[in-house]
């Protein structure tokens, strides 16, 4: 116990008479300096260049790049859709392919210039309703065939053939009015 006194009294005795400060930068070539005045060769030894650092950064960054990369061609190329789930939704969905076909093959063989801008829209929601499709189909693989996800991919389909059947029925309203209109101007 006294030797811990006796050093501490020392310390305070010194306290203000220790260096605690940094030496400057040019501190090492001022004593290399001093030290070739005497005629002694003094070299520094190479600095080695560690690589171990900067080498695993980069090797870290490949290997989060590469899991990302699988991530998102792995989750982008899995998708199903209602003929995966059983039988009786493949001949459902291929009952709404078929009429949403048969649809839009009839509008077009009854489409004019008049109905051309009604016909660009119709599509426009058409193309819409299939992206929301796209969707579904990712969704019904990550739900694992849930019941919801099958609901809704039938009445996306159902909105699909409402809308073109609508389409239809105007497209048909017009040519009517464009007939009896055309018959009015004759007579």
């Amino acid at each position: 116990m006294k030797n811990e006194d006796i050093v501490k009294k020392i310390f305070e005795n010194m306290q203000n008479k220790l260096d605690i400060h940094e030496p400057s930068a040019d501190h090492q070539i001022r004593f290399l300096e001093k030290l070739q005045q005497q005629n002694k060769v003094v070299t520094l030894p190479a600095k080695k260049r560690n690589w171990y650092k900067p080498l695993s950064i980069a090797a870290s960054i490949a290997i989060v790049i590469g899991i990302a990369a699988f991530s998102l061609m792995s989750n982008s190329t899995v998708e199903a859709d209602l003929a995966s789930v059983s039988p009786q939704m493949q001949e459902t969905q291929s009952f709404f392919t078929s009429a949403i076909e048969v649809q839009l093959e009839e509008i077009g063989k009854i489409s004019s210039n008049e109905t051309r801008e009604l016909v660009a829209d119709a599509m426009k929601q058409l193309e819409k309703l299939e992206s929301d499709y796209e969707k579904l189909k990712k969704d019904l693989v990550h739900s694992g065939n849930d019941k919801r996800v099958i609901s809704a991919m039938i009445k996306n389909f159902q909105k699909r053939a409402k809308l073109l059947e609508e389409v239809q029925q105007k497209i048909n309203d017009i040519n009517e009015f464009k007939l009896t209109e055309n018959e009015n101007s004759i007579l």
